[in-house]
């Protein structure tokens, strides 16, 4: 499909402008301070394992040497995404253990769609934080973390006001609504009809973040 061919096209040239930068006559270097994801597990960092149980081994083996709330055996693109930023690897919104949200947060879970799918995950396999529920979350997070921030150590672990307008926000979902559509034995044409919708709400979501918060 076209779709699916310009997502991977724009994740390829996204890894190939990390690992060899444009160059200019003026090098200007990035500046965010935080960084704000919303997704599935291409870019989950714990979301899923916080709500339901550590993916279990061999999951984070080869570079965390254990769970680590990813569903691969090492780091995701956001992972190296943040490292290239000189930020530390984004905590998990829905983890409430040894997270510090200082320089973002990580609202993807893994099986995640933009539609929601009104089903459990055992039900389906697919997580009922949907992309509308990361930004009810991101919302509430974004609120929330400034009249807690003037408490104690809180200082030290929400991210400052002005951070939300200088963030980086980045958004990796939309595989698993194709594949939710198979699993409801839905034809192609089926699965090609409801796509409008789904990039329609990824659109409203998108555009709401931009307005605020940008």
């Amino acid at each position: 499909m076209e779709i699916m061919g310009v997502l991977i096209f724009g994740l390829a040239l996204a890894l190939a402008l990390l690992q060899n930068p444009v160059q200019s006559s003026i090098d200007v270097p990035c500046d965010f301070p935080a960084i704000f994801n919303f997704g599935d597990s291409n870019s989950d960092t714990g979301g899923l394992s916080a709500a339901f149980g550590q993916a279990s081994s061999p999951h984070g083996e080869s570079f965390f040497h254990g769970p680590a709330g990813r569903y691969c055996d090492g780091r995701l693109v956001i992972d190296f995404i943040a490292e290239s930023l000189g930020l530390p690897y984004l905590s998990a919104y829905l983890d409430a253990v040894g997270s510090n949200f200082s320089n973002g947060a990580n609202f993807a879970t893994a099986g995640s769609t933009i539609r929601p799918q009104n089903t459990t995950l055992h039900q389906s396999g697919f997580s009922p934080f949907s992309l509308n529920v990361q930004w009810y979350q991101f919302h509430d997070f974004h609120n929330r973390s400034q009249i807690f921030r003037t408490k104690g150590i809180f200082g030290e672990l929400l991210p400052k006001a002005e951070y939300f307008s200088r963030a980086l926000y980045t958004f990796d979902i939309g595989q698993n609504d194709l594949t939710a559509g198979y699993f409801l034995n839905m034809s192609t044409n089926e699965v090609e009809a409801y796509v409008p919708d789904a990039l329609d709400q990824f659109t409203a979501v998108v555009k709401v973040i931009l307005i605020n918060f940008c």
